[in-house]
């Protein structure tokens, strides 16, 4: 890392540490053998993943845990959002090895099927409290230990400036980049929706935390033209932005529990919903599984070949990821319109990579008919009319069958 070139920025936090700390800090990390990840494309999908959610006889077991996402997710899904997991605590029987080793030898069993994100969240109440050289250390070692992106809520730099977070941000982007050129800094940010193009200036995605309300409203009143109007209103981002989408956060339930006895169909629909947006998408290990607490590994994987609901939900989430990666048009940077010819179904046209999507999701619990000419992506046949069914979804390909 050439601190020349970084220099201005920490110039302008005004930081407390000199340059040549500065020095020393990126020469440690100079001789790490860095590995960069794939750019974001539309097979790109991010699964929040509670890292202890799997459990071997009655322990958290990240053995188990990659067992299970690599025989049954790994194909469908390109990244793993590892929530729960800092700061790592050794185990007792541990005691003479470092934790942070301990770290980077349990994630090496993941970085061959996925790409990893993680948090990184200064603990911080105000201003003093922030050692800037301390915490940048701590945003690469993340990167250091294979992740390829790294969320920043930026409420969690407690009591500071809004100016000084940016400054701060734009140093960890140019950091990021330098390490990993195909990274992704991506904020969330529920502030002042003014200030969001300032953030995008620092960063590489914004998370858009209005999505479930939206669409949970939508589905509660059988009616799309809320959910459509924000939609709308969603300014595209520069060359090389994009969003980060999600029903379910690590801060709040998972999307169903807010439904009342939803159904597979509601569900299905508002994964629809979230993959059918310009941004890469997220999906909750809770939602996906079925799950809400740890669970064995082998329980588990039962209860999903044998639960009808759980079973249709976790095929019916991944077949949509299966084919949402072979369509250039889903790529997060592809272009996006937002229809409104019918209040009960949410419209969304996608262009790119030559190819023009339709996208239609029932948000009403009554069928609804729709005329569009082109082939069924799920099903490969040419249509000229459609059938939704309450909560029904299609993905249209408006070019002509051959």
């Amino acid at each position: 890392m050439n601190v020349e070139t970084i220099e201005p920025m920490i110039n302008r936090l005004e930081d407390d540490h000199t340059i040549e700390e500065w020095r020393e800090l990126f020469a440690k990390w100079d001789n790490h053998a860095w590995h960069d990840g794939n750019g974001v494309t539309e097979k790109t999908s991010v699964l929040l993943m509670d890292a202890n959610a799997v459990t071997n006889d009655g322990s958290p077991d990240l053995d188990a845990l990659h067992e299970l996402l690599k025989d049954h997710v790994q194909a469908s899904i390109s990244d793993l959002y590892l929530v729960s997991l800092f700061p790592y605590k050794e185990k007792p029987t541990d005691t003479a090895v470092n934790p942070r080793i301990r770290l980077y030898e349990d994630l090496g069993r993941f970085k061959h099927e996925f790409d990893l994100m993680y948090d990184m969240d200064p603990d911080v109440y105000n201003e003093m409290q922030l050692d800037l050289l301390d915490e940048t250390d701590a945003f690469i070692e993340r990167l250091a230990q294979g992740a390829t992106k790294l969320r920043v809520h930026v409420q969690s730099f407690r009591g500071m400036p809004e100016k000084r977070i940016r400054l701060i941000l734009e140093l960890w982007h140019a950091v990021l980049h330098h390490y990993k050129p195909h990274g992704q800094l991506i904020l969330a940010y529920e502030g002042d929706p003014s200030l969001t193009p300032e953030y995008f200036a620092v960063a590489d995605a914004v998370c858009h935390f209005d999505l479930a309300s939206h669409t949970l409203l939508a589905f509660a009143q059988g009616d799309a033209k809320k959910l459509s109007d924000w939609a709308q209103r969603i300014e595209a981002p520069g060359d090389g932005k994009t969003y980060f989408n999600f029903l379910s956060s690590r801060e709040r339930d998972p999307f169903e529990k807010n439904l009342i006895e939803p159904s597979v169909e509601q569900i299905l629909a508002a994964h629809s919903i979230l993959f059918s947006l310009q941004g890469i998408p997220a999906i909750d290990y809770r939602t996906l599984l079925g799950v809400e607490t740890p669970v064995e590994h082998d329980e588990l994987i039962q209860d999903l070949k044998t639960n009808p609901y759980r079973l249709q939900v976790f095929s019916g989430i991944l077949s949509q990821l299966n084919v949402k990666r072979t369509h250039a048009a889903f790529s997060p940077y592809a272009e996006q319109r937002i229809d409104m010819s019918d209040k009960r179904v949410f419209t969304v046209e996608r262009k790119g990579g030559g190819e023009t999507l339709m996208l239609y999701t029932n948000v009403s619990n009554e069928p609804v008919t729709v005329r569009v000419s082109g082939t069924n992506l799920f099903t490969g046949e040419p249509v000229e009319t459609i059938e939704l069914d309450a909560y029904g979804f299609a993905w249209i390909d408006e070019h002509e069958p051959s």
